[in-house]
């Protein structure tokens, strides 16, 4: 259904179909787009533009009290390639909002923790829309901003984690808000090491586990909440007390800096590095499943329902002899997602893509495992899942 809304009612969520002029050129501003920030709507009123048609079938309603618009408050969600142009808008404007932090840090100033609340609400509106979307734009990373999207990366998979363990919205909130400072205590690490392009060596690695020390201090000089204080110092315990700063065990380490050692090592291993390339989404999955001691399991399962045994990128190898990258999760199974064929191994070559629902009453194929990332490095796969597949 598209209506005519006053510009005043405009909020984050909605689609606007028509902004019925033709003066206005801004880059953050267009008809038949989707409402991420304040600032986009700042635009529009700022514009003099007096009433916007919104469809609501793309986007939520207005929020009016009468019952025609009642079941229309609420975001709707979205498909995951509508979804991935509203993602990466967020990545850049998120990855801008971190480096400024970590540039203040640098200089001695605190931060306002305060001030991400609407990033992470931003966040938490494209996992609502489309959970898999955000998670898998924010894997892309270059070596110079990946210290910042990390940050961001930690932050979406915390809060999609959250929302699999049925905390409240407050906690979702907190949990989003500690991923996105769990690392910025590395402010305080020297750029030389903190940008190395090669491994640390185990004297620049010792200053490396600095800090989270350093993050918990600033963080609390910054007036930060106790929770997001203690994410940034205990996410890399260890349930078997191997971790660090403290050697905590167990229970002893809060539930939100236990699941925060899990998204946080999750982007880690599965980001491209300058020495390392990342591994493959589902193998990092089955490798991390194995490491006795290191995490909390029923937040490990909870994490694993939460991104998919495999995740969006991922290469498999299917039960015909083709290899394929995941391109949506299955909508009834973590075992049955979409995928896009594009290798045969018994011919070995190079296939037309073609988009496979798994999960299809029709469908004779199924995966028979990971491929390793490593062998199909020298392809671009990521345009596979990032561009709809004719």
């Amino acid at each position: 259904m598209i209506i005519r809304i006053q510009t005043h009612e405009l909020r984050i969520g909605m689609y606007v179909h028509k902004l019925e002029v033709f003066w206005l050129k801004h880059p953050l501003v267009r008809n038949h787009m989707l409402l991420t920030t304040q600032q986009q709507i700042d635009v529009i009123a700022e514009s003099g533009i007096k009433e916007v048609w919104i469809d609501c079938e793309k986007g939520r309603g207005p929020d009016r009290a009468d019952p025609l618009h009642e079941q229309q408050s609420l975001p709707q969600t979205t498909g995951m390639h509508e979804e991935i142009a509203q993602a990466q808008a967020i990545c850049l404007h998120a990855k801008g909002q971190v480096m400024s932090m970590f540039s203040d840090a640098r200089l001695g100033k605190t931060i306002d923790t305060g001030s991400t609340l609407p990033l992470v609400d931003e966040i938490g509106g494209s996992l609502s829309r489309h959970p898999a979307a955000l998670l898998s734009v924010v894997r892309l990373k270059t070596h110079d901003d990946y210290t910042y999207l990390h940050s961001v990366a930690v932050c979406a998979l915390m809060v999609s984690l959250a929302r699999q363990l049925n905390l409240d919205d407050e906690q979702t909130r907190l949990a989003g808000t500690a991923g996105l400072l769990h690392d910025v205590g590395k402010a305080g690490i020297s750029l030389e090491i903190l940008n190395k392009p090669g491994k640390l060596t185990d004297e620049e690695f010792d200053v490396m586990k600095l800090h989270p020390v350093l993050g918990e201090d600033l963080l609390r000089r910054s007036g930060g909440e106790a929770a997001v204080l203690d994410v940034a110092l205990h996410h890399h315990e260890k349930v078997n007390g191997s971790g660090y700063p403290h050697g905590l065990k167990g229970n002893d380490i809060s539930q939100l800096a236990r699941m925060a050692a899990i998204c946080d090592v999750y982007d880690a291993v599965t980001s491209n590095r300058p020495y390392k390339a990342g591994w493959n989404p589902a193998s990092a999955m089955h490798q991390m499943a194995s490491w006795e001691g290191h995490f909390d399991r029923k937040i490990f399962y909870a994490f694993v329902k939460a991104v998919g045994i495999y995740p969006v990128g991922s290469i498999v190898r299917l039960a015909s002899g083709r290899v394929a990258v995941v391109i949506e999760p299955g909508e009834g199974s973590l075992l049955l997602p979409k995928v896009c064929v594009f290798y045969s191994l018994s011919a070995n070559h190079m296939l037309r893509p073609e988009v496979v629902d798994l999960a299809d009453r029709y469908c004779w194929d199924s995966i028979a495992g990971p491929e390793e990332a490593d062998t199909w490095s020298h392809y671009n796969l990521n345009t596979l899942w990032m561009s709809p597949v004719a």
